[in-house]
């Protein structure tokens, strides 16, 4: 806006001024001609008389010209081919319109003599004829430079809007660019640049979909190659159970059996994850309280040999809920399973507040020992990729005291 101003005060300011150099011109314009065509005919007929008429006289003696014409300029002061403007009204001691202007131009003629064209009209005739046509033409200059300023901001934003047009097209192609169009082809966006880089942005999300594509296949083909030894090695397991062991073979062969457990329910949860739609399943009434008690006890074992303790609470409001099973059982059994894992000695806490689980392992420390961070672990690293792919929600807060708390909510629940 201030430029805008300012190109107008300047246009302005131009205009007036060419309008005012334009007067002078005109009337240093005139009296050449007129000398100039005197020295022609004087060159054809010798008695051509001097160009006098309405308000010209020509000269030849400068003491002819008026009084107050030579008090103002001196002879050594007039220079051949120059304008010379004199109005009297300004110097005079009573302002009369009828107070002469005058305008002197001094020519060479081309038999050396120098004439001297004298125009005269009155003080008034200048402010009626010049000066009121000029004050019009000055204000009507003012509109005239809004109006150009304001064509001139046109086009400028008409042609800022052909520039950036393009842009915003890009860049509205690029937020809904996804895997699921990924066939279709790169637009048209009108400048070579923007298409070179509309090719490379679906170039890169095409290599980026079949980097993960791969991925997924490879977690998805490892997994299935997993299940066979563990299966096997469940199997065996089960055959152990029903051969008489000694109580160390016992003790081996239940290392064993929790091992193989905790490797089956990774690898259910790595196969759920490589999925490629959204893996939520079937929507079941579900007993929540029960539902995180039987997780805590199947996942018991985890505590042997440990002095762990875990406590479960549930409030009133907890309750039946709404939810996949296979989801939720990886997400709560990886939460457990994460706070028994790393909790050498202490309590895990486990609290249903409506449809918030909070799992707490508070570490128990002896005097001057130092608990170090246990870290997450894989367990919740899995609940939070599941969270996300399922609209759920797990926040996770390490305690002052050692330990750390992982509040899991249902948010769709």
């Amino acid at each position: 806006m201030l430029a805008l101003v300012i190109t107008l005060v300047i246009y302005t300011g131009v205009v007036n001024f060419y309008m005012l150099y334009g007067k002078w011109m005109v009337a240093s314009f005139q009296l050449q001609t007129i000398a100039e065509q005197y020295d022609e005919m004087l060159g054809k007929d010798p008695t051509t008389p001097l160009p006098n008429g309405f308000n010209i006289q020509t000269f030849t003696d400068y003491g002819a010209l008026p009084e107050r014409l030579r008090d103002r300029y001196k002879p050594n002061d007039i220079d051949p081919g120059e304008l010379y403007y004199l109005n009297t009204d300004k110097y005079a001691a009573q302002k009369d319109p009828d107070n002469p202007v005058f305008l002197v131009f001094p020519h060479i003629l081309a038999n050396g003599t120098q004439i001297m064209l004298l125009q005269t009209y009155h003080a008034g005739d200048e402010d009626s004829v010049y000066f009121a046509r000029l004050h019009k033409l000055a204000l009507l200059s003012i509109p005239f430079a809004l109006g150009v300023v304001a064509i001139f901001a046109y086009v400028l934003w008409l042609i800022g809007k052909r520039m950036t047009q393009p842009s915003e097209n890009l860049q509205s192609w690029a937020k809904t660019l996804s895997t699921e169009n990924l066939d279709q082809p790169v637009p048209d966006f009108g400048f070579t640049e923007l298409n070179d880089v509309a090719k490379e942005l679906h170039q890169s999300l095409v290599r980026v979909d079949k980097f993960v594509t791969r991925e997924r296949e490879f977690l998805r083909q490892a997994s299935h190659e997993l299940r066979t030894p563990v299966t096997i090695v469940s199997g065996n397991v089960e055959l152990l159970d029903k051969t008489p062991l000694n109580e160390i073979q016992v003790r081996l062969a239940a290392r064993i059996k929790r091992a193989n457990r905790n490797m089956q329910q990774l690898i259910e949860t790595l196969l759920w994850l490589g999925r490629e739609a959204t893996p939520n399943g079937i929507q079941e009434k579900i007993d929540y309280p029960a539902f995180v008690r039987e997780a805590i006890v199947d996942l018991a074992y985890l505590t042997d040999g440990k002095n762990l303790t875990c406590e479960f609470s549930a409030d009133d409001e907890s309750g039946d809920i709404a939810a996949s099973p296979a989801a939720l059982m990886i997400v709560v059994s990886n939460l457990i399973r994460n706070a028994f894992e790393h909790t050498p000695k202490g309590q895990v806490t486990v609290r249903l507040e409506a449809n918030k689980l909070i799992v707490e392992n508070n570490l128990m420390t002896c005097a001057g020992e130092y608990v170090r961070d246990q870290g997450e672990g894989i367990g919740l690293h899995l609940v939070r990729r599941i969270c996300e792919r399922c609209n759920w929600k797990c926040d996770t807060t390490f305690l002052a005291a050692g330990g750390m708390r992982a509040t899991f909510t249902l948010s769709n629940t």
